[in-house]
């Protein structure tokens, strides 16, 4: 109650034990994942999930509350995001990349082989976070156009977005509440540094899409094998606005 407040502790006690039920009839048949994947083996990382491709966030612990809210780790395949940096038709290296809830660090890894300017990932469990930071460290790439990679042990829907061009990167981390404070956010810092700021959202839902459109962000592509949208966010001062009317805050 101290820490998170009447309404959140009341929440959590009313989800958790459904969110817990689900996790258990999904686990009972979950064996933990044997060979690395390709991409591990490659590069003598860790960035697979724990058992069968995914790791549970109720396995880990977590000081955030938005815990609830979020979605398990599994790391994206190379050649999905391949497809999604192909969509983008801007120069690189002029921008910032985003991971936010970037768990053990792949899309970071597989981002510098990109020339961007400079790597971001955003995680809340310091479990994923501390398994990213050695990712980083043991990656060696002949082809690695990008070195200056790190890894924020932090809650995304509190990060304060830099300043600067950016590409957001987002494959499906979390439920709409959270995202909904995510676009707001971004809608803030756009309107107090106006800046160029792309949106690429992987494993994109009817609802997700139903927010970026609310909120004013010009969608510039759909692809559908892939499940990827790439959102162009213009600095308008309606996206808080339109982004609040479509999921108040809750009182």
């Amino acid at each position: 109650m101290r820490e998170r407040g009447f309404v959140t502790s009341l929440r959590r006690s009313f989800l958790l034990p459904i969110h817990l039920l689900k996790e258990y009839r999904e686990a009972r048949s979950l064996r933990p994942s044997g060979d690395a994947s390709g991409f591990d083996h490659q590069y003598g990382v860790e960035t697979d999930g724990t058992f069968e491709g995914w790791t549970y966030l109720s396995d880990l612990d977590i000081p955030s509350p938005n815990w609830i809210d979020g979605n398990n780790y599994a790391a994206i395949e190379p050649l999905r995001f391949k497809h999604v940096l192909a969509a983008f038709d801007m120069a690189l290296e002029d921008y910032t990349f985003i991971d936010f809830g970037s768990g053990k660090g792949r899309a970071l890894l597989l981002a510098s082989e990109y020339p961007f300017k400079r790597i971001v990932g955003l995680e809340f469990s310091p479990e994923l976070h501390a398994i990213a930071e050695q990712n980083i460290q043991r990656y060696r790439s002949a082809t690695q156009k990008c070195r200056e990679i790190q890894s924020l042990n932090v809650d995304f829907a509190d990060y304060a977005l830099p300043a600067e061009a950016s590409v957001l990167f987002f494959f499906h981390p979390c439920h709409t509440r959270v995202l909904s404070r995510v676009v707001a956010a971004i809608g803030r810092s756009l309107r107090s540094h106006p800046r160029p700021l792309y949106i690429a959202y992987v494993g994109r839902t009817p609802a997700q899409k139903q927010l970026f459109a609310s909120a004013g962000l010009q969608k510039i592509s759909d692809n559908e094998e892939f499940r990827f949208c790439i959102y162009r966010a213009c600095p308008q001062p309606d996206l808080e606005t339109r982004s609040h009317a479509l999921h108040p805050p809750t009182q």
